[in-house]
């Protein structure tokens, strides 16, 4: 139990834009619009989030929308003499459908694809052949909401995640969760939202709060709070934006059976900030350039009874990427 909280924070930015996305479907086209993806890849990045409707796109209702985003960290030096590099590849795909008037059903599946390539000494633990080079993250959310008036919304679903090197065990893996949230439309410019995230570990019930608030402050400028993410975006016409992004990126990946550490987890943290630039086309296709700075990264193996063995810093690095999505 001494580490629970770091499945928990890996869970809770794994949902935090699907909550996010279904309080906002939940209350109905009188939200505000254009709200920023702020959880990153991770939550990661860079897609939509679930249930948005940004600025210039049509509302958000029955439908399919596809993404495809990626990312690249070019290498980033720690202080065990490391360098590494990452690459991500990230596939998604949110289904919605009205069950009843007044009720919606969503499920988002989604893809992310990791390939790290370090280049150290032989004699750091990164060193061992083909550590990380294959590692995979499946996700699958299922989601119901509903108003409760005009003001105020529900939503209620859960996830479940495989997350780990592509010969890892696969229950091992394996982490499911449980979401819970009303969110309420204070005015029009100003939308929050609350979330509990619960899930089991080692026989235990942990649960995480998740806040989220969406402020349009102009016609021209909007603040928005999304889990770990901040995001304060700059509408520069109709169908483009400019978005300054401060968030938390966590991810936790089952190791496989191989040395340096069989069985056992690797943690990548990182604080990006950044920018990025959406633009809107045909009203159903969205494509979006991001680039930042890592201003703190940090990676960590523990083994496989959950025993520290060892955590490295990086220093300040670059990341550039590309998504799309597709509304149908």
């Amino acid at each position: 139990m001494r580490y629970a909280w770091m499945t928990g924070v890996a869970l809770v930015l794994a949902v935090s834009r699907f909550a996010h996305g279904a309080s906002e479907a939940a209350t109905g086209p009188a939200q505000p619009t254009n709200a920023s993806p702020a959880s990153g890849l991770v939550s990661s990045a860079k897609m939509l989030t679930m249930g948005q409707s940004p600025l210039g796109q049509r509302p958000m209702g029955r439908g399919i929308e596809l993404r495809i985003g990626y990312r690249l960290d070019p290498s980033s030096h720690y202080n065990d003499g490391s360098d590494v590099t990452v690459q991500r590849v990230r596939l998604g795909a949110i289904v919605r459908r009205s069950i009843r008037p007044g009720l919606m059903l969503m499920g988002d599946v989604d893809a992310e694809y990791s390939a790290y390539s370090f280049n150290q000494r032989d004699d750091t633990i990164f060193g061992k052949s083909g550590f990380m080079q294959d590692a995979v993250t499946l996700r699958l959310g299922l989601m119901v909401m509903g108003p409760i008036n005009e003001k105020w919304g529900w939503q209620a679903g859960g996830s479940a995640s495989l997350a780990g090197e592509s010969k890892a065990d696969l229950w091992e893996a394996f982490n499911p969760a449980a979401l819970a949230g009303v969110s309420r439309i204070v005015s029009p410019d100003f939308k929050w939202s609350l979330s509990l995230v619960g899930f089991g570990f080692e026989g235990s019930f942990l649960a995480f709060p998740l806040p989220g608030f969406d402020w349009k402050i102009s016609e021209r400028y909007r603040l928005t709070a999304q889990g770990p993410g901040l995001g304060f975006i700059t509408t520069l016409s109709p169908t483009t934006k400019l978005t300054a992004l401060a968030r938390w990126e966590y991810r936790q990946y089952r190791l496989d059976d191989d040395p340096p550490a069989p069985g056992g987890k690797y943690y990548d943290q990182r604080f990006p900030l950044g920018i990025e630039l959406t633009r809107h086309f045909f009203r159903i296709l969205e494509v979006a350039l991001e680039g930042g700075c890592y201003v703190y990264q940090q990676m960590m193996i523990r083994d496989r009874d959950d025993n520290k063995v060892v955590t490295v810093v990086g220093d300040q690095s670059a990341y550039v990427g590309l998504r799309m999505s597709l509304q149908l």
